[in-house]
């Protein structure tokens, strides 16, 4: 984006629209108003709102064009309260003025002319506020001022806000008439983009915007009758079969159309809109009212008062909620609005399967999505919105330059498997010189372990091939005193008190590994007796490991797929129980480019007394709009996981988890004292693990927070770190030298893509994608900050999306070994980043993200399925009312969120784990 020649500057303004009509409370003639811009968080009323006061916003400039001008493209909105003008409307700073509109309801949107169908009146409440000065954009940009970045992206918008074509939701937008039907499932994917604006460039004398497109796809609820929809989704062919079956579909039924936003169909005029809130637990002929002293069924209603005879009478009722007010309407009445995404918690196996296909566009096709996305958006210099601020577009894709990163080599022993000359690695332990590789660090296997069968899922006898098949594979890898299991238990129950039963059998006995066979982890999708068997693990301290029936029958059928399960297996459980698969070492060919025989990377990159850790977060879903009108607090917490090192050995790991405040991205002053105890027991782990010798440098990286977080994760959860080194020092009484501490954040989901300047269209994924090992960091990058982008994995399938790492914190102390050491270069950084791709100790493929961080994702997702479990899916779980709102509800608040954090952490302190080994591998 050129913003050279643009306006000096835009005058900030804050825009909102009230609505006015009058109530009678308790005989008295009242008048309730309403912000516009307030209201239920579900996709269709925000977007409902947007498009309303946005056709609110044209009628306001036509009627006041004496302030306004005749010019509309002078305006950026954000159709809710942040207005930009070119001209500062001659009003000075804190000012304030309102309009009372005259409004034209026919011009607007018929969603949005029901939405204010009883409103009366609507006024303009005008604020000046700010000024944001364009010339000075990049030193604004640089110093954290983010007004010029939310100017230009919202600047973008208009035009698409403009044309009504769009659904909008923050900086992601989909095409309203796209549809991609999918196999199987009722839902549909929509073609849209997420943009945003960066400031990148060479040095920050040249530094300037550009404008990121990253095409996607999502999946919406088709606008249809919601019978036909909750017939396809069961996959019957009609709604009798529904109603002879209602015990095994109401639970799927009731969990799909929660929540959703439905429009009656049955009124001649004046449809009713409304949020389900759910399924009734009595079909719609015995749900009874009384009516002018007569009961009456809700199938007697719509006879009497709207000649109508419902079909499917049987059926239950969708919810109407209006605080203590409930009506109850036919499944067969009412349909789905259209324009509702499918949140995760709704989104089946199936569905998740497919919009993953979906999306796996190659390269050359991601190119062509830009484009088209581009050309949609109508982000071209003859969109009108830029050429009145005098914004150019260079329509080109940008190129940079790209370096390649050397992978590690693989360390096995005593075989090393070095890169071959195009960078690849194979190190899987099957295949041609593969069979006497060994452990770097093999166990010995327990003395006492079991296997576990669900309800016969596995013959015996494949059982009893299985375990000898993979006792003999322990011993070639070098794992000690491997034998067969003592005992085999057939589990005919699933439930959690049966489960715990059983394994409070085994640690009386001191039983230290369940090898369990059971349904329920395919595709990735764990059902729950696995969840059960993971919450028995961390509450009894017994290891379990998972095999699935269909991986069992692979693993006995052998050939080479059936070797490689048991390989799998036993390099899960080598890790799982304390040992280690192999070490990552530098490559010969990178020893001969720096001429230099030494080991970079075990001996000074990941050695020299560093310890890594990663820190990952697992979120809960948003509130329903139940819960918010209810006035319930979240009640589902925001899980913190964090994995560490412990040696110069990458692949063995410790870990932990807690429980914080329900959404939080940013562990702040407030919720930082899990952080400081878990640092400190990881490092007085390392002390122990390395003869009474602490780290002298912390390498943290960091997933999950966005580029408006980077100076809080410095300073809160850089903080933190510094607190804990400070208080070990302190209780060592200064036997305890502070370590330097780098931060790296690490992005996954930025809207950065890197692709080849020249590419085979005919080609595979990995053809034409870019290879492992490339990294980015020059041209269009933010020259204030020390980042890259890294390609660590190979893309099978569709574009490779590259991992953004970025520094946010680089400390040193006062004084100590570590006040000398020098900052990190940038070189030492992404090597390091790459090398510990390779460090998952399971998969033979490099990661998309460091094996560190990897696992504290993984950490922070084993905390929530035991919270679930331990909550019966948070149906036990401590549940806190929201004070009312009036006079002292700050401190009320502060009341129950110090009451939040307490209960959170009394239940980290029952489900914290405590095996002393990297258990979740």
């Amino acid at each position: 984006m050129d913003i050279r020649k643009t306006v000096p500057q835009v005058f900030q303004f804050e825009l909102t629209f009230v609505g006015e009509r009058t109530v009678n409370v308790q005989g008295q003639q009242n008048v309730k108003k309403q912000q516009f811009e307030r209201g239920p968080r579900n996709d269709e009323s925000k977007e409902t709102r947007r498009r309303l006061i946005w056709g609110l916003f044209q009628q306001l400039l036509d009627q006041n064009r004496d302030v306004f001008g005749d010019n509309k493209k002078t305006f950026t909105y954000d159709c809710a309260t942040l207005l930009y003008s070119i001209s500062d409307l001659r009003m000075k700073q804190g000012e304030k003025r309102e309009f009372v509109l005259n409004v034209e309801r026919s011009a607007l949107e018929d969603r949005a002319k029901a939405y204010i169908r009883n409103t009366e009146r609507i006024v303009a409440y005008l604020l000046r506020t700010e000024t944001v000065n364009l010339k000075n954009a990049v030193q604004s940009y640089l110093q954290g001022d983010r007004s010029v970045v939310q100017f230009l992206e919202l600047l973008s918008s208009q035009r698409m806000f403009e044309k009504g074509q769009h659904y909008s939701f923050g900086n992601r937008l989909y095409e309203q008439e796209s549809t991609v039907q999918l196999q199987g499932v009722p839902q549909i994917l929509k073609s849209g983009m997420q943009k945003n604006v960066r400031f990148v460039g060479e040095t920050l004398q040249n530094a300037m915007p550009i404008l990121q497109i990253d095409p996607k796809k999502s999946a919406f609820f088709p606008g249809v009758d919601l019978l036909n929809f909750v017939c396809d989704f069961l996959g019957v062919n009609h709604p009798d079969v529904i109603m002879q079956n209602m015990g095994r579909y109401f639970d799927q039924m009731n969990k799909q159309i929660k929540g959703l936003v439905l429009q009656t169909t049955h009124l001649s005029e004046n449809q009713v809109t409304f949020a389900n809130s759910g399924l009734t637990n009595r079909p719609a002929n015995e749900i009874t009212f009384q009516r002018e002293g007569q009961t009456i069924s809700v199938v007697q209603h719509f006879q009497q008062t709207y000649q109508m005879n419902l079909r499917f009478g049987r059926l239950p009722c969708v919810i109407q909620k209006a605080g203590p007010k409930e009506s109850f309407y036919p499944m067969e009445l009412v349909k789905i609005v259209q324009g509702q995404r499918v949140p995760i918690d709704k989104q089946t196996p199936k569905l998740t399967e497919q919009m993953i296909r979906q999306c796996q566009v190659l390269p050359a096709a991601m190119q062509e999505q830009i484009t088209i996305q581009r050309d949609q958006g109508m982000l071209q210099n003859m969109n009108s919105y830029f050429t009145a601020h005098n914004v150019r577009i260079d329509p080109q894709l940008c190129k940079t330059e790209a370096s390649m990163l050397f992978p590690p080599a693989i360390q096995y022993n005593p075989d090393r498997v070095e890169p071959s000359q195009n960078g690849a690695l194979d190190w899987k332990l099957i295949g041609g010189g593969a069979q006497n590789r060994r452990f770097t660090n093999p166990v010995e296997w327990p003395k006492l372990w079991a296997v576990v069968i669900l309800q016969n899922c596995v013959q015996m006898d494949q059982c009893q091939r299985f375990c000898e098949q993979l006792v003999q594979t322990a011993q070639r890898r070098g794992i000690g005193n491997a034998m067969l299991p003592q005992r085999v238990d057939h589990y005919t129950e699933s439930s959690i008190d049966y489960v715990s039963e059983k394994f409070q059998f085994y640690a009386t006995h001191r039983c230290m590994f369940v090898l369990f066979f059971a349904d329920g982890k395919e595709r990735a999708h764990a059902g729950d007796f696995h969840h059960v068997m993971k919450y028995c693990e961390q509450k009894y301290d017994i290891l379990t490991q998972h095999v699935g029936p269909k991986m069992m029958s692979k693993g006995v059928g052998g050939g080479g797929g059936g070797a490689m399960i048991f390989e799998n297996i036993l390099m899960k459980t080598n890790l799982k129980m304390g040992g280690s698969n192999f070490n990552i070492v530098t490559p010969d060919v990178f020893k001969r480019a720096i001429r230099n025989n030494q080991d970079v990377f075990s001996e000074i990159w990941m050695g020299g007394r560093r310890m890594f850790f990663g820190i990952g977060m697992s979120h809960a879903p948003p509130q329903t709009l139940f819960e918010r009108q209810t006035g319930k607090a979240p009640a589902i917490p925001t899980v913190v996981g964090m994995a560490y090192t412990t040696s110069r050995e990458m692949l063995k790991l410790r870990g932990t988890y807690w429980f914080q405040q329900a959404r939080t991205t940013i562990m702040k002053e407030e919720q930082m004292r899990p952080l400081v105890d878990a640092v400190k027991n990881a490092l007085y782990i390392y002390e122990t693990e390395n003869g009474d010798q602490f780290p002298e440098h912390l390498i943290v990286f960091r997933g999950g927070a966005s580029e408006g977080e980077f100076k809080k994760v410095s300073r809160w959860e850089g903080g933190a770190i510094e607190l804990a080194c400070k208080e070990i020092a302190h209780e060592r009484k200064g036997k305890f030298n502070i370590p330097a501490i780098t931060i790296v954040v690490c992005q996954r989901q930025s809207n950065y893509r890197i692709v080849p300047e020249r590419i085979n269209s005919r080609g595979r994924a990995p053809e034409q994608n870019c290879q492992p090992g490339t990294v980015v960091d020059k041209g269009v990058m933010n020259a204030a900050l020390t980042e890259f982008l890294l390609i660590p994995h190979k893309a099978l399938q569709g574009t490779a999306q590259p991992l953004r790492c970025t520094v946010v914190h680089e400390f040193r102390p006062p004084q100590g070994p570590s006040a000398r050491m020098p900052q990190m270069k940038l070189e030492e950084i992404e090597y390091i980043t790459y090398a510990l791709a390779y460090s998952h100790g399971i998969c033979a493929m490099s990661t998309a993200v460091p094996g560190v961080l990897y696992s504290a994702d993984e950490l922070a997702k084993r905390g929530r399925n035991n919270w679930k479990m331990h909550t019966s899916d948070g149906s036990n779980a401590q549940v806190f009312e929201l004070p009312p709102p009036g006079q002292g509800q700050e401190e009320a608040i502060q009341a129950l969120d110090n009451q939040r954090t307490n209960y959170f952490a009394e239940v980290t302190d029952q489900l914290n784990p405590k095996i002393p080994t990297k258990f979740w591998a």
